[in-house]
């Protein structure tokens, strides 16, 4: 996985946040938390704990095509994401079991997030389905 920190968090010359798309949602709530475009990088929070956290998000990008809170501006999405709110997954079309993955990576408080080794165990225990290895995935997602 891509490492989060890539993409800092600058000021323009307008005194605005530069904050590269997507990458906020990335963030578990105590690394948004701790933002501040005087932050160094290495000073900010990421552990295992934010790692699944991301890897949530990425989960959610895989099922939704799309980032967690595309349309919103950066103050919206740090503010959301800060205090714990969530995209509505209702309207993604999910599964129980995708969006229970999701939801228990996002969770709010970090030490309620899997572990990784959890994370695999609930991978594989998620229904197959019957599919040529050869066929798009897109045809075998429901709409």
């Amino acid at each position: 996985m891509a490492d989060c920190k890539v993409a800092p968090v600058s000021k323009g010359r307008d005194d605005k946040l530069r904050i590269q798309n997507g990458w906020l949602c990335h963030l578990a709530p105590e690394i948004i938390r701790q933002l501040s475009p005087d932050t160094e990088e290495d000073k900010l929070p990421f552990s295992k704990h934010s790692d699944v956290f991301a890897l949530g998000t990425i989960w959610y990008e895989l099922h939704a095509r799309e980032w967690p809170f595309k349309t919103q501006p950066a103050e919206a999405i740090i503010w959301q994401m800060g205090t714990g709110m969530k995209p509505n997954l209702s309207q993604i079309g999910m599964g129980k079991e995708i969006s229970d993955i999701l939801l228990f990576c996002w969770a709010f408080e970090q030490e309620e997030r899997p572990t990784f080794t959890k994370l695999m165990d609930m991978l594989e225990k998620l229904p197959k389905r019957n599919r040529r290895l050869s066929h798009p995935g897109h045809f075998w997602k429901s709409a």
